[in-house]
């Protein structure tokens, strides 16, 4: 991505590209490189064919990443890795293919970086599950693999049909391969489906509620509201899923359309809860349970003492008590893994990095639940992670914002006015006062003033909503586009699309 540097220790701080040794079919298997499905986006069929393009290029490792300078480019020696001959070779690793075909299909810098923050990035439009295997996947998806570590360490473009275009390792060139491989972490898509694609569930969802009765709406802006459940004190939508928890501690929660059909998780002791993919997690008073798959699944225990708590994918996060942060990986009843022992006073999950305060302080970390964490911030009043960015507040009202690797990098966008921000893809909201602005693309692309009179905001996707008095409004597409009033006089509490969008927990 744009600014992005490359620092004389990448080889030993950040992954570039698998080290091991990765296996392929056999040639007479391999078909003509090309794009082998339909649906994808114009975008992602032109990366597909540009990496075929690169099809018997040398890999080299670190090739690619030179600032600014999307291509070949000669890598790094470092035998440590497997490269001991590699700052001799022009060529590409595996994130450098990624970055040059999306370089060559769209004509900007997109998505440089190595493959750890390639995975992170605030430009996906949306991600797969390792779980959903290669069916939902189209050509130009980029497919992310770990290795025995654990960590993020490879990356390649989908064709289709169950092959990739790979940059495989040291000594070997890029190639067709078999998508079908041990150690892959999930997928990423950059642009939108073409015609035949469908919006991921909850996508297009508004849920607000009217006094305490909840009404949620799907597809179109000016579709109608459906009544979903009465003495509403807490709602959320996640996917396909809503989940509603009333004033008397019942937790109920449905999946499919917005008809009845609601499951009680829990009928009277409930006091917070959230929904993420198949878990539902929610606590009795500091008691954490969570249930994973069919909504009537049954709940485990997973932790006593529990102030805060999140779901993100496969894992669980807890803040205790006593100021531990707390993250399990994998199955539910995984052990717990202590980020923080002692002085942390808040946390937040996204993708692969966990971020946690201590006072004022911001630390990140990346991949790896035992990875170092890295000091951002040391006067943080709140922060967000979001794709490969973060973003913090400072106790001086300074909104910055940086993207790509967790080191140094911070662009302003607010000097000391921001009253309340958040991030979702490529788009950066603030609030000064009643005043909401807009930003999308890079993070010194221009302001552009959305609304004033604003109480309440939340982006998601193409859509922006806004919450004036006890009015809702929501415009979708462009930042310039015309607001749709949603309700216009009695929103207690509202949220558009199939997703959180967290930010401190």
């Amino acid at each position: 991505m744009p600014g992005m540097r490359i620092r004389a220790a990448l080889a030993a701080l950040l992954l570039l590209c698998t080290t091991m040794v990765l296996t392929s079919p056999t040639a007479s298997a391999a078909p003509a490189c090309g794009v082998l499905a339909d649906g994808a986006a114009d975008q992602a069929n032109a990366a597909v064919l540009h990496a075929c393009d690169q099809i018997g290029l040398d890999y080299s490792w670190g090739g690619g990443h030179v600032p600014g300078q999307p291509g070949p480019s000669f890598g790094i020696c470092d035998p440590q890795n497997g490269a001991p001959n590699d700052c001799r070779v022009k060529g590409l690793d595996c994130s450098g293919l990624v970055r040059f075909a999306y370089f060559l299909s769209v004509g900007e810098d997109i998505i440089d970086g190595t493959s750890g923050s390639q995975f992170q990035t605030s430009r996906a439009v949306d991600r797969f599950a390792p779980a959903e295997g290669l069916d939902p996947l189209l050509p130009g998806d980029l497919m992310f693999f770990r290795n025995s570590k654990g960590n993020i360490s490879h990356v390649s473009i989908y064709a289709g049909d169950g092959w990739m275009v790979e940059a495989p390792s040291s000594g070997l060139k890029v190639r067709m391969a078999s998508a079908t491989r041990s150690g892959y972490a999930g997928a990423v898509r950059l642009f939108e489906a073409g015609t035949s694609g469908q919006p991921a569930p909850g996508v297009n969802r508004i849920a607000y509620t009217d006094g305490t009765d909840l009404w949620a709406k799907d597809g179109p802006l000016d579709a109608e509201p459906i009544l979903q459940e009465g003495d509403v004190k807490k709602f959320q939508l996640a996917g396909e899923r809503i989940g509603v928890l009333t004033d008397d501690g019942a937790l109920s929660v449905k999946e499919g359309d917005l008809d009845p059909g609601s499951v009680t998780v829990n009928p009277d002791s409930v006091t917070d809860f959230q929904l993420d993919g198949d878990r539902i997690a929610f606590t009795e008073g500091e008691t954490l349970y969570v249930a994973e798959g069919e909504l009537d699944a049954a709940p485990v225990q997973v932790a006593t003492g529990v102030k805060k708590f999140q779901l993100e994918g496969d894992r669980i996060g807890v803040l205790t008590d006593d100021g531990a942060v707390l993250v399990k990986e994998g199955e539910v009843t995984a052990d717990w893994y202590t980020v923080d022992a002692d002085s942390a006073t808040s946390f937040q999950l996204h993708g692969r990095r966990i971020a946690y305060t201590e006072g004022t302080s911001l630390y990140v970390k990346d991949d790896a639940l035992d990875a170092d964490p890295i000091l951002q911030d040391e006067t943080v009043r709140s922060y967000q992670l979001s794709g490969d960015r973060v973003a913090v507040l400072t106790t001086s009202g300074a909104l910055l914002v940086k993207e790509g690797d967790l080191g140094p990098g911070w662009e302003t966008v607010n000097t000391d006015s921001v009253t309340d921000f958040q991030l979702d893809t490529d788009r950066i909201a603030f609030a000064e006062g009643g005043s909401l602005y807009v930003k999308e693309g890079d993070l010194d692309a221009p302001l552009v003033h959305q609304a004033d009179g604003v109480t309440g905001f939340q982006i998601d996707g193409e859509r922006i909503a806004v919450q004036r008095g006890d009015a809702l409004d929501v415009k979708e597409g462009d930042l310039d586009a015309e607001w749709y009033t949603v309700n216009t006089d009695s929103v207690t509490a509202f949220q558009i699309g199939g997703d959180l969008n967290q930010r401190v927990r």
